[in-house]
């Protein structure tokens, strides 16, 4: 849940041309990579949590992180992906650029 509020800040980081508004819609996304690694360094200690050795292995608190290093599969991760949501995501994310592009122009 920190990623998903990083990611739409990044992504509205990148969508503006103003300096301040850059750094204001960035700051999720350094809160979730700070908070996430907290996070993992808790449950490592056993504190508020648990994160084996042979599960931190496999995994990161980055999105995307684990896969394109190869410790997991991308098959696994498209055959566990609802595509339906995916394509709805996929088609209301275009949609939206494009009203915002329709707007500047």
């Amino acid at each position: 849940s920190l990623w998903s509020l990083g990611l739409l800040g990044a992504g509205t980081a990148l969508s503006t041309p103003f300096a301040p508004e850059i750094v204001f819609f960035s700051m999720p996304c350094v809160f979730a990579f700070i908070g996430g690694a907290h996070q993992d360094y808790r449950h490592r200690r056993g504190w508020g949590g648990s994160l084996t050795p042979e599960v931190d292995e496999q995994t990161s608190h980055v999105p995307f992180v684990a896969l394109v290093k190869g410790r997991q599969s991308w098959e696994e991760a498209w055959h566990e992906l609802k595509q339906e949501n995916a394509a709805a995501a996929m088609v209301l994310g275009v949609v939206c650029a494009l009203l915002r592009l329709r707007r500047i122009i």
